[in-house]
């Protein structure tokens, strides 16, 4: 069902998309500087595969944001039921239609996130403070976790942003920041896990094989998003024991 690079919007439409860099870094504090970029995506209704070129316009103002690292994940969605596209799938439709080959091979390309099956609902945050990267584009959106083993972004794809989340939002884990998109049959979230900083190929849905047509090899910088999550839950507390059980019992020499 997923593309990863698509969005609920007009199809062949351009985007405008928001990409963060840090520049400073501070104990409790962090900068960063938001660089607009265009991409052309493709649309979910068409699940057209595309070009995605990045290419600056402009550069916004530091956004300055109190940041503490990331120090466990959770699932952006209370339910987690898998669609037919999981990390490393063919970059099929449900019914097969192949979505993206290699030129030169025909090699079929490789899904890096998972599609989860569900309606319209909220969805949260996966870690403790990051950046919307995306929402004026709404349809694609990074948040970037620091973490004790370095930065992570996790990729959300086919989602509405909420009013007043923006390029530089510092988000905490479990907020809820977007809503899937309405794409009809195909409603779905394409959640992914890319280990490392920002770079043009973290917004990819899926990657070839092999290196072709100037792209890296799966899974270049991705993990398997599920697997991931589930080894970065925080810790379960353990349940208090119960108080011992106390039986009276009469004493019939009154003691």
């Amino acid at each position: 069902m997923s593309r990863g690079r698509g969005a609920a919007s007009a199809e062949g439409t351009r985007k405008l998309g928001l990409v963060v860099h840090p520049i400073t870094r501070a104990p409790a504090a962090a900068a960063v500087v938001l660089s607009t970029m265009w991409a052309l995506m493709p649309s979910p209704a068409g699940e057209t595969p595309a070009e995605t070129k990045l290419t600056p316009v402009a550069l916004a103002a530091p956004v300055v944001a109190a940041a503490q690292k990331a120090d466990s994940f959770q699932f952006p969605l209370p339910t987690w039921k898998p669609h037919c596209l999981g990390f490393g799938s063919q970059w099929r439709l449900c019914d097969g239609t192949i979505l993206r080959r290699c030129a030169a091979t025909g090699a079929i390309w490789l899904h890096t996130g998972v599609d989860i099956r569900t309606g319209i609902q909220p969805v949260m945050a996966a870690a403790n403070v990051g950046y919307i990267v995306d929402p004026v584009f709404k349809g694609g959106v990074l948040i970037k976790h620091q973490t004790a083993e370095g930065v992570v972004l996790t990729q959300y794809w086919h989602v509405w942003p909420r009013a007043g989340f923006r390029p530089g939002k510092v988000v905490t884990k479990g907020q809820v920041f977007a809503d899937i998109a309405n794409m009809g049959s195909r409603t779905h979230l394409h959640f992914a896990v890319f280990r490392g900083d920002y770079q043009a190929n973290a917004w990819r849905g899926a990657l070839p094989p092999s290196p072709c047509d100037g792209f890296p090899a799966f899974p270049n910088r991705f993990v398997n998003a599920t697997a991931f999550i589930k080894a970065h839950l925080a810790p379960t507390l353990p349940k208090p024991a119960a108080p011992p059980t106390h039986h009276c019992r009469s004493d019939p020499m009154g003691g």
